[in-house]
């Protein structure tokens, strides 16, 4: 009887003790409410998707951007199509998204300077 409250003991101090470790590596975790979230994600949303519109390549742990943000050559655009509200174009948060994953892997990797120039303007569309 002794010796298994005493092995209870020490498993439970281990375990406070793992559990401590453990919650120091992770910074705590501030509440956030539907409405902050909302706020936030939207906010971000729209930073991706204005970011994914100079994206030309994600190959090889390395981006390759357009210095002009025109999505199609360097002549005026026609006028996009009215958004819902919030609602953002769908081509340029996925090159967004592309774009943020491939720099995290290319920091992982220790690149230095992920990020290169293409050109100026995005050549004209090409027909597939």
């Amino acid at each position: 009887m002794k010796s298994s409250v005493i092995r209870s003991l020490v498993i439970f101090a281990a375990g406070a003790g793992s559990a401590t470790v453990v919650a120091g590596l992770y910074p705590p975790i501030e509440e956030i409410s539907p409405q902050q979230f909302l706020k936030d994600s939207t906010k971000l949303l729209a930073q991706v998707e204005r970011l994914g519109s100079y994206v030309g390549s994600t190959k090889d742990g390395r981006i390759g951007i357009y210095t002009n943000e025109v999505i199609g050559a360097c002549v005026p655009m026609p006028p996009l199509p009215k958004w819902p509200a919030n609602a953002v174009d769908g081509r340029s948060l996925d090159l967004g998204l592309a774009m943020i994953g491939t720099l995290n892997k290319a920091y992982l990797a220790g690149e230095e300077q992920p990020v290169y120039v293409l050109g100026k303007c995005r050549p004209y569309a090409k027909g597939e």
